[in-house]
């Protein structure tokens, strides 16, 4: 009989029905995903233990886990797996599944990390889903034919790069300005995003003179500082307003460089 044939009426009876051994691992998992995600829906789906968060059906899975005779399995959507972190993929084993045998020890501290990361990316996705519409007009076609033509990750990063750099820079233009996104105050290059090879590149003109820890690669050059993402969830929100507000009252005129034979001058 197949496990989702199995009627449970709560978690609890689910766990119940597995030797000491394994309830045990069980409740540790249980427990776990709820503090990571405590305000998940949890309940049986598919005859397993399922949380649920911000919407229903396909939009709100989360995670699922599972017993079987040899192994645990924690089932995630593929859409997901850019949110999952290096230290989890390595159980992956098929389309949505990651398998841990019984008799080694399960990693919790990696699920809570999974866990985490999976609600941080859902939050951050829908807030932007919810506020993209407000600011749409706003943005370039250009800059919005240029995200759209990027992996699904790296478009839900750069969108939610552009909703709050067009929130937190109300006066600013934006364009596509050497083959990439670039939001301008007067004329003057400000913020911008690129793929890279090292991910999404969000760079900052003046960001070197910023004195922020997070903007780790600086220019050689000139003043720039920039920090990579390689999925939503690591974008720091308070972090990002924050460069943005110093982005307006520190800045370097990169406007007139070629005037000035490249030689940079401090505008702010």
């Amino acid at each position: 009989m197949k496990i989702s044939d199995l009627k449970f009426k709560n978690v609890d009876d689910y766990i119940s029905g597995f030797p000491q051994d394994v309830q045990a691992i069980l409740h540790k998992i249980r427990l776990t995903i709820k503090r990571a995600a405590p305000q998940a829906n949890e309940r049986i789906s598919y005859g397993m233990p399922f949380y649920e968060y911000q919407g229903k059906g396909n939009n709100g899975r989360l995670i699922y886990f599972a017993a079987f005779k040899k192994h645990i399995s924690l089932f995630i959507t593929p859409r997901d797996t850019e949110t999952i972190s290096k230290r989890m993929k390595q159980f992956h084993v098929s389309k949505a599944t990651y398998q841990f045998p019984l008799g080694k020890p399960f990693p919790f501290g990696i699920l809570k990390e999974t866990v985490k990361a999976l609600v941080n990316a859902r939050e951050l996705k829908n807030n932007s889903t919810k506020n993209l519409q407000k600011v749409k007009t706003t943005i370039s076609r250009e800059i919005s034919s240029y995200t759209r033509n990027l992996s699904p990750s790296d478009k839900t990063i750069c969108k939610l790069l552009s909703l709050i750099i067009n929130k937190h820079l109300t006066k600013s233009e934006n364009k596509i300005w050497h083959g990439h996104p670039v939001w301008f105050l007067n004329g003057n290059p400000i913020v911008g995003y690129s793929k890279q090879k090292d991910g999404v590149r969000l760079l900052f003109w003046s960001g070197a003179s910023f004195d922020e820890e997070g903007l780790t690669r600086r220019g050689k050059k000139f003043k720039d500082a920039s920090i990579f993402y390689h999925s939503v969830s690591e974008i720091n929100t308070k972090d990002l307003k924050r460069w943005l507000k110093k982005s307006e009252v520190i800045q370097w005129d990169y406007k007139n460089i070629v005037k000035r034979r490249g030689k940079l001058e401090r505008l702010k």
